[in-house]
Order: structure tokens, then C-alpha cells, then sequence
């Protein structure tokens, strides 16, 4: 049984796939990014007091006060929250895809040329 051999890829193949790899990357840290905006948003509304629309002050969402005013609990409830998380979840999974893909693809191209992209 014979070993199969890994032809060498031409030089401007390799550079053509490893400059789609790294904007791969990038849309990847772009795409998590954005699901991190969305958790930080999340955490903001979750921990700051706000006023309802009739200037009522309200602590935050996980004090004891805010389970006791109706007012309160109407203003922000916990599906708004929960949304929020919801839709930094495609963000996050197709971001981390996106750049395990790149990441992989630019050490696939590396390991074909001999060069090390560490």
C-alpha cells in the first residue's frame, strides 16, 4: 500500500485561500461581536434601575421591590429579556462557525505550502 502524495498548491492559489480565510475570521469576530452587544444590552437592562412612563423609579429587574410593583413589572418583563438573548444566539453560533472555518482553512493552507501560521 502506497502512501497518496500531497501535491505542494500553486503560491497564488494558497494566498487566494488564505486572504478568504482571514476575512473569514473577521466576519466570524464580527458576527460574535454582535452577539456580545446583545448580551451587554441585555445585562444593562437587567442590572440598572429605569422610571416607568409615569415617573415612577424602579429598581432593578432581580430586586425584591420590583417583583412587588405591578407598575414595574409591566414596564420591562422578563420575554423582552429573554428576546434579547434569543436573537444573540444566531450570532453567536454562525460567528464561532465563521471563524472556526477560517482559522481552520488558514491552517490547512499553512500545512500545505510548509510554512506555519502560528
Amino acid at each position: 500500500m502506497t502512501t497518496p502524495q500531497i501535491r505542494p498548491a500553486a503560491p497564488q492559489s494558497v494566498t487566494a485561500i488564505r486572504a478568504r480565510a482571514v476575512r473569514a475570521q473577521g466576519w466570524g469576530l464580527g458576527l460574535l461581536t454582535v452577539a456580545a452587544l446583545l448580551w451587554v444590552w441585555f445585562a444593562v437592562l437587567l442590572l440598572t434601575p429605569y422610571e416607568t412612563s409615569a415617573g415612577n423609579g424602579c429598581g432593578t429587574v432581580l430586586t425584591d421591590d420590583y417583583v412587588h410593583d405591578q407598575a414595574c413589572y409591566e414596564t420591562r418583563d422578563w420575554p423582552e429579556l429573554l428576546g434579547l438573548l434569543g436573537a444573540s444566539l444566531p450570532f453567536a453560533v454562525a460567528g464561532a462557525i465563521v471563524y472556526v472555518r477560517g482559522s481552520v482553512t488558514d491552517r490547512l493552507a499553512a500545512l500545505v505550502t510548509g510554512t506555519d501560521a502560528a
